[in-house]
């Protein structure tokens, strides 16, 4: 990205190499696989059903390795920030913000990119503490994920970031969108949103954590793992009453 601070520049690793390596034997195993779905359609037998069977493996083998490179390469954009990055350095956050919003998208790949981010975010306390302080100070902006929510086929980063935004209108929407697939690590940002100045954001957010939790017990753990750090503000007792009634 143009203009990215030297300290949050991702380590420069031999990607093309290999990606070129994966990419002919992608194209070889299809091309393989496809010539021996041929042959076992016109003139079926043992060797020609091995045959298919071989390359399709082959090929799964070839998407898998693709795939795991991807993610290496997107863990690889944010692992600066996960060293360094800590409540205090607003331009930091900023920048983080800039590469997220690069990384999000509607595609699949996009989506990938998005899940991997969000897992590796809400993993890390520190940095998980000053996004959400400085959010919350107004000192760094979210608005470009809330104009994405809107849009049919959102990125999987624009739930949780515009549950961030300073208007309360934009968190309720962001509730509403990360009810609608709730991952585990949604949790830090609608327990964040259950303790909202706002009722109606609160009530959106208690609304989602109580059908959540409910219906999935495997979700309480890592609830109970975020309410932690919220545990004494205003509003923490009637999430506590949730959390333990679930």
């Amino acid at each position: 990205m143009r203009g990215l601070p030297h300290q949050y520049r991702p380590t420069p690793k031999p990607y093309f190499a290999d990606a070129v390596g994966n990419y002919i034997h992608l194209f070889c195993a299809g091309l393989m696989t496809a010539a021996a779905a041929l042959v076992t359609v016109v003139e079926p037998g043992f060797w020609s059903i091995f045959g298919l069977v071989f390359f399709g493996l082959s090929l799964l083998l070839a998407e898998a390795t693709r795939r795991g490179r991807q993610d290496d390469k997107t863990r690889a954009r944010l692992e600066p920030f996960l060293l360094r990055l800590r409540r205090g350095d607003v331009d930091g956050y900023g920048w983080l913000l800039r590469v997220l919003a690069d990384m999000d998208g509607r595609t699949p790949r996009a989506r990938r990119r998005s899940r991997i981010a969000l897992d590796a975010i809400t993993a890390d306390e520190r940095l998980m503490d000053g996004l959400i302080v400085h959010c919350r100070r107004r000192q760094i902006s979210v608005g470009v994920f809330v104009k994405r929510l809107g849009r049919w086929g959102a990125g999987g980063l624009a739930p949780m970031l515009a549950s961030l935004h300073a208007d309360g209108r934009a968190r309720e929407a962001a509730v509403t969108a990360m009810g609608r697939r709730v991952r585990p690590a949604h949790l830090p940002f609608l327990v964040e949103r259950a303790v909202d100045w706002v009722p109606e954001v609160r009530a959106a957010a208690h609304e989602v954590l109580r059908t959540q939790l409910g219906q999935r017990p495997e979700l309480l753990p890592p609830t109970r793992l975020a309410y932690a750090r919220i545990a004494r503000r205003k509003h923490a007792p009637a999430l506590a009453q949730l959390i333990d009634g679930a």
